[in-house]
């Protein structure tokens, strides 16, 4: 990994942590997610740490996942592959919740350069780290809750490129 990447990374996480000291309430939760497009899926199981402010419900959540999928690419062929996400949410936090999200694969940045063995001098590893953008509605019932969302997905790898952009899915979490 190059120090540039190393260093982003480390400020995003200072400003998230500093952010969610502030926060008047917390909580953890673990949950399941499903996403599909068409015969596309990704279903994935993870654990996240919610911060909102307790008079305006307004926060953060930052979510981590290991997830599976299969994807139909653009060359026609099903491709399989374990993701390790990293995520953070952003929006109002209740027993009903509106936010936007976004997301990457943890491991592809982490790795990235250790990858493919025939690095291209001009033109690199000719494929984008993994990553997500979606907006979502959640309704929580004690320690339930239920997330619908919909995401424009990056998805390809130095030989292939997904064929969808566009998944729908369900989150279910049960919240500490």
């Amino acid at each position: 990994m190059n120090l540039t990447k190393l260093k982003f990374i480390g400020a995003a996480a200072l400003v998230l942590l500093s952010t969610g000291l502030q926060a008047d309430e917390t909580d953890l939760r673990l949950f399941y997610s499903y996403e599909l497009n068409g015969g596309d899926y990704i279903s994935s199981i993870g654990t996240g740490v919610a911060y909102w402010q307790g008079d305006s419900n307004l926060g953060f959540q930052l979510n981590t996942s290991i997830g599976q999928a299969s994807i139909l690419a653009d060359d026609g062929y099903i491709e399989e592959y374990v993701s390790w996400e990293g995520a953070v949410k952003f929006g109002y936090f209740s027993d009903i919740s509106v936010y936007v999200e976004g997301g990457v694969d943890l491991a592809e940045i982490l790795f990235h350069d250790l990858r493919y063995d025939d690095y291209d001098e001009e033109f690199g590893y000719q494929d984008d780290i993994d990553a997500y953008v979606g907006v979502g509605i959640g309704f929580k019932a004690g320690l339930l809750q239920v997330d619908g969302f919909i995401r424009a997905r990056e998805i390809d790898s130095k030989y292939w490129e997904a064929e969808s952009v566009t998944f729908t899915g369900m989150q279910v979490s049960i919240n500490f």
